[in-house]
């Protein structure tokens, strides 16, 4: 299982342009979770709940680097395909772009 903290989570949110409610809809939890797993510094969020998180946020393009430090990055290139394959389904929030 990968293992991410909550500052990956805020910060790949941030990324993906996308609220703490839109990323719990997608993965079935309520922002109210999304939010205590991003604020705390002591708790992970059960195995299968850190596993929605992580599953959502791969798709939509975020890697999650954790060698020797915590950290992240966003495939500008696997966010455009899932942007393009879920048209519709999230037009609340803009695309990300590799212009930032």
């Amino acid at each position: 299982m990968l293992k991410i903290t909550g500052v990956q989570v805020e910060a790949a949110r941030v990324l993906l342009r996308i609220t703490q409610e839109e990323l719990g809809a997608a993965c079935g939890l309520s922002a109210r979770t999304i939010s205590r797993f991003e604020l705390s510094t002591r708790r992970a969020p059960h195995k299968a709940n850190m596993e929605k998180i992580a599953t959502e946020l791969l798709k939509r393009g975020i890697e999650f680097t954790n060698g020797t430090g915590i950290g992240l990055r966003l495939d500008f290139e696997k966010a455009k395909q899932y942007r393009r394959a879920n048209r519709g389904q999230d037009e609340a929030s803009p695309a990300p772009t590799d212009d930032l």
